[in-house]
Formats: structure tokens, C-alpha cells, sequence
């Protein structure tokens, strides 16, 4: 070790920006939770000494290195303790390397990391000053500006230094959302993810207050993120310590409770961590007298999760927000990609497959293939419902958004139940069907889950965003029905009845995709247990919406979606639902739906 004289002034940093206040997760950085004994879960109370907080081998390591712990505690963030353990865990570090110093310049990356600290955990006017005390890197505080060390290597600055965890996911979200045929996307996102956990590591969490480690975590999630179980779990504590030291006060809203968990659980995180942020957000409901009594007893009881009615609206809403792509943009983006390898695809592709047509964020799959095998009601085959042995089958998605493939694959990446079970390719249906004709398990059920209607006029006003019929754009064309029906007809030897389930908000397109199916000749509607039994009457009990009007107006004798083909009550278990599907039973609006099978010939 380099030998300096007491004393010796190493570093001065010097900044005068005012910021909001942060907090460190102590879960996160593994000293006691900082609250009272007998104080509740959801509360933490703060309090206006260290002494009263810490222990006393922990306030003895504070003065080790400051020798006014509580003049430093006035020039820092509230809540001060907190923020004077992440800077003291800092200079410990540079204590641990302090032959990474010389007498005029310190190494960039402390002094980087340590100014990245000071910019958001030091009160406006103070400055933070280091210097060497019996071999020991000290620090103080000191009111006023001091000319700042302006000496530092650039090249070793990081994104992390500059940007928060939030800041970065955003920035990992926007590269993902405009950059789908970079081949490199996956590496520069995880890059990006990589110095979020830098920066987690530096800031223990204090940078992210209220929701922002949710909305951090959602973001990364959308961003298609793979792996990286750790950083979920980190933010996930960030956000169960912002509950238990905010979720009691006033200026806690229930909205911003409900905001954070569910956009956690639209991340699918799992483990005891999850459990625990479920629990402390109930209990948060609970005392704020929140009125969803079962909302409040799923988040307690565990059972809360990705499933949910919230999380999912989450993923509605980005999905509702993407542009629309042709099949000629899929076709485009897969151009050189290889024929399906089933083998590589699913550790066991004997099984049976369900699969997905336009499975947007993927929502259905992914909750479906958690489901145990004895989920839901024996519902024979008769009609009324869907029972299968959902965890010993396979599970394949297409679409033609290569973001919402990303994210399905990420959430899968994290979870071993579906690892090896479940895939999302960026194909066109077409493309996927033709390769199912080589998958030599077959397929259980096929789905088209709410496709984008086509368009009700060709010409004139309308969402030009919505495909043609006349080219041949909507996702339902007889092709793509006919290549569905030879597929249930090549399956159903090795696996009994397999089904083609269809759903929309369109009462026309389901019309119209349902005698598309009858004119094969090769299907067969199943007769539903809770039919629609007055299409006009479920209509003034929710949302008519404009479309109906318009089609009626053009053809006022049409056939309607009502009757013993269409179902009034969901198909697949409630926990196996699409986002769509949620958002529609959420805004009150009518979901047309109807099952085939093969056509059973006598």
C-alpha cells in the first residue's frame, strides 16, 4: 500500500444540483430493515438519529471512516441513515482498493461511481471531500461550493454513471421497439440490462422511489429481455422496501399501489420475493380500506399473478399502442430464416401442441401452459368448455410483431416450467401451419384470438391500419382455415378431439370466419352449453359498439352471431385468458366466440 501523509486532500467533488429525494432497499443491501420493532409490515418509520436506527457495530463502521456521522446527516437526502449507508458502502469499497489512487487523481471508476451518488444522495450547496487519514480514505461533508475535481477519465465512464435504472430500461425499450431486424438487439439489450445491475450495485436501489423500480422492471420485460433472473428479483425488493416504507402515507394513493404490483406481475416474477411484494401490497390495500375485498385476498394468499385481470391490461395497453404489421412485413423480416426444427424447438415434440395464430403478447400460452393438469371443470367434449392436460403439452405462438415474440420468449426464459414447452416465432400463420404438418406430436387445440377485423369498407374513413379483404390481408383467409382443418384432420388419430377456437369483438368477422369454416365441409361446430341466446340484448347490457351499426346499415338482413354456435361464457379456463379477452371483459364489451372440431362423417 502507497504511503500518504495524514490528511492529504485526494478528491474533491463539488455539486449544486437540487433532486428529489431517494431511499436505499436495506433488504437489498442486506442490513436489517430499518423500522421500529412492532411497527407493521407496510410501515417504516424514520427516524431523526442513526443511533436510534443501527446497531452498534454498524455505527461504529460509520465512524471508522467519517468522524462526524452527524453533521454528514445533515447534508444528506432524507431519509439520511439510508443514504449515508450507500455512500459509506462506497467509500468502503475504495478503502478495500486503495492502491487505485494516487495523490492527484483517483481512479475513474470510483470517482465516477461516487459522483453518480452525490448527484441524487447530497443536498443542494454540499459538497462531498475525501481524504487519507492513517492509510484510511475518509469523508466529510462541506457547506458551499468547492472547486470540483474536473480531472476524470472519460473513458471510463459508464451509462450507468449517467443514467438511472429507470432512465435505462427506457432506453433499452425504445432500442428493441425500433430496431426489430438488428440481428444484434438481443446483445445490445442485454448490455444495457447489464448496466442497470451496475448501477443497482452502486445505488443499493435509492434511486428508485414510489413505482419506478416497477415501472424499470416492465420495461425490461417489454424490451424482450432474456434470463437475467437477478435483476427482476433486485427490483422486485426495491419495490417491496418502497411498500413497507411509503405504502401507509396518505400521498400513497391505491392507484400507485395497484400500478406497481401489476406491472410486476405482468413481468411473471416468481419466488418468495414475488410473494412477499403480493403480501405487503395487500396489506397496503387493506389498511388504505381499498373495497376489492378478493382483489386484496389473492394478493395475501399468493395467488395473485401474471394471470391476473390488472397485469394483463398492462400488456393490452402497450400492445394497443404498436403498429400494426402486414404479412408481407413478416415475410420481409424472415426472409433467410430456417425451416422450424421441432427437436430443437421442445425437449419432448411427441407431445401434442397447442397453437397460437396472431398470439400477440402471448398472454394466453404462457398462463395456459402453467396451468396443473386437473385446472378447471370436467367439461366433456359436448361443448360448454375446454379440459386438457394442460402441463404435458407443447405450446407454439406466431406473429408478426417481432417486440411481442420477444417478450413471450423472455418471460419464458425465466420460468423452467416452460422451458422447452413453450416458443413464439415471428412468422406469418401460414408460414407456421405448413411447418405443423411436419410436427409429428399434433396439435390439441388451434387458436385465432381477437385478429385484427378487416376493414368494412375499402375505400372512404376507417383505420387504415386494418387489413383488406380484397388483398387477401385478414389473418382468417380459406387458406389459412383449410390448412386448420387439415391439421385437426391429420392429429386427431394420435389424441382424440382436437378443436379450432376463434374469438373476436367483431359480431361480423365471427359471421363470417364461422361460415368459412362450415363451407369446408370438413368441420363441425360445437353446440355450446351457454349459447348467445340474444346478440341485441347482450348488446344493450354492454358497449354496442360502432361497427355493428355500420354493418347492419349495409346489410340489415344479415345473419347474426346468436344461437347454439356461439358461446356466451369463455372456452379456455379464466386463468388461460388473452389480453384482449380481459380488456374486453374490463370495458364491458361483447366477445363473440365459437369452437370446431373435425367433422365427424357416420
Amino acid at each position: 500500500m502507497r504511503c500518504y501523509p495524514p490528511l492529504t486532500l485526494i478528491h474533491l467533488l463539488s455539486l449544486v444540483c437540487a433532486h428529489e429525494s431517494f431511499v436505499l432497499s436495506s433488504r437489498f443491501a442486506g442490513v436489517a430493515t430499518l423500522r421500529r420493532s412492532g411497527v407493521d409490515d407496510c410501515h417504516q418509520t424514520e427516524c431523526i438519529t442513526c443511533q436510534t436506527l443501527l446497531s452498534a457495530f454498524q455505527f461504529e463502521q460509520w465512524h471508522k471512516l467519517c468522524e462526524d456521522v452527524d453533521k454528514v446527516m445533515e447534508s444528506l437526502v432524507s431519509p439520511a441513515p439510508e443514504s449515508f449507508h450507500v455512500l459509506h458502502s462506497l467509500i468502503s469499497k475504495i478503502n478495500d482498493d486503495v492502491d487505485c489512487f494516487d495523490e492527484n487523481s483517483p481512479a475513474g471508476s470510483c470517482t465516477n461511481d461516487l459522483k453518480a451518488l452525490s448527484s441524487f444522495l447530497i443536498k443542494p450547496n454540499y459538497t462531498i471531500v475525501l481524504y487519507l487519514d492513517s492509510d484510511l480514505v475518509k469523508w466529510k461533508t462541506e457547506h458551499g461550493c468547492i472547486n470540483s475535481y474536473n480531472n476524470i477519465h472519460e473513458g471510463q465512464i459508464e451509462l450507468y454513471h449517467k443514467h438511472n435504472t429507470l432512465e435505462l430500461s427506457r432506453m433499452a425499450l425504445d432500442l428493441a421497439a425500433k430496431n426489430l431486424n438488428d440481428p444484434e438487439i438481443s446483445l445490445k439489450v442485454h448490455h444495457l440490462s447489464r448496466q442497470a445491475e451496475k448501477r443497482l450495485t452502486l445505488t443499493m436501489g435509492s434511486d428508485s422511489r414510489g413505482p419506478t423500480a416497477s415501472d424499470a422492471c416492465f420495461n425490461f420485460a417489454l424490451a424482450g429481455l432474456q434470463h437475467y433472473y437477478g435483476l427482476f428479483r433486485t427490483l422486485t425488493l426495491v419495490g417491496i422496501h418502497e411498500l413497507r416504507r411509503t405504502g401507509h402515507r396518505a400521498s400513497f394513493k391505491p392507484k400507485k399501489i395497484l400500478h406497481l404490483v401489476e406491472k410486476f406481475a405482468a413481468c411473471d416474477i416468481r419466488g418468495q420475493h414475488a410473494i412477499d411484494l403480493y403480501h405487503a401490497a395487500g396489506k397496503c390495500l387493506e389498511t388504505k380500506g381499498y373495497e376489492d375485498a378478493g382483489l386484496i385476498e389473492s394478493l395475501k394468499d399468493g395467488t395473485y399473478g401474471f394471470h391476473s385481470s390488472g397485469p394483463l391490461i398492462w400488456l393490452w395497453r402497450f400492445s394497443s399502442r404498436q403498429k400494426k404489421l402486414s404479412t408481407a412485413d413478416a415475410i420481409s423480416n424472415s426472409k433467410g430464416k430456417r425451416n422450424i426444427d421441432w427437436v430443437e424447438i421442445f425437449h419432448n415434440p411427441s407431445k401434442p401442441v397447442v397453437v397460437d395464430l396472431g398470439s400477440g403478447m402471448g398472454a394466453s400460452l404462457l398462463n395456459l401452459s402453467a396451468l396443473p393438469s386437473n385446472y378447471g371443470a370436467n367439461v366433456n367434449s359436448d361443448g360448454g368448455g375446454l379440459h386438457m392436460a394442460w402441463s404435458d403439452l407443447n405450446y407454439i405462438g406466431a406473429d408478426l410483431n417481432q417486440s411481442f415474440v420477444n417478450f413471450g420468449n423472455g418471460i419464458v426464459s425465466r420460468d423452467s416450467r416452460r422451458i422447452g414447452r413453450v416458443r413464439y416465432l415471428c412468422h406469418p400463420a401460414e408460414t407456421l401451419l405448413s411447418e405443423l404438418q411436419f410436427y409429428t406430436g399434433g396439435t390439441a387445440l388451434i387458436m385465432i384470438n381477437f385478429p385484427s377485423p378487416y376493414r368494412l369498407r375499402e375505400t372512404g374513413s376507417g383505420n387504415s391500419q386494418l387489413p383488406s379483404m380484397s388483398a387477401n390481408q385478414f389473418m382468417a383467409t380459406k387458406e389459412i382455415l383449410g390448412l386448420i382443418s387439415r391439421l385437426l384432420s391429420k392429429s386427431e388419430d394420435n389424441i382424440g378431439d382436437n378443436f379450432f377456437l376463434f374469438q373476436t369483438k367483431c359480431e361480423d368477422v365471427a359471421v363470417m370466419v364461422f361460415n368459412e369454416c362450415l363451407a369446408l365441409g370438413t368441420m363441425e361446430y360445437v353446440k355450446c352449453k351457454n349459447p348467445m341466446k340474444d346478440i341485441d340484448l347482450q348488446y344493450k347490457n354492454s358497449k354496442r359498439p360502432k361497427r355493428v351499426d355500420e354493418w347492419l346499415t349495409s346489410a340489415p338482413l344479415a345473419e347474426r352471431a346468436e344461437g347454439a354456435m356461439y358461446s356466451s361464457k369463455p372456452f379456455l379456463p379464466r386463468a388461460g385468458r388473452a389480453e384482449t379477452e380481459v380488456q374486453c371483459i374490463h370495458e364491458n364489451i361483447v366477445v363473440h366466440r365459437f369452437l370446431f372440431r373435425r367433422k365427424r362423417f357416420i
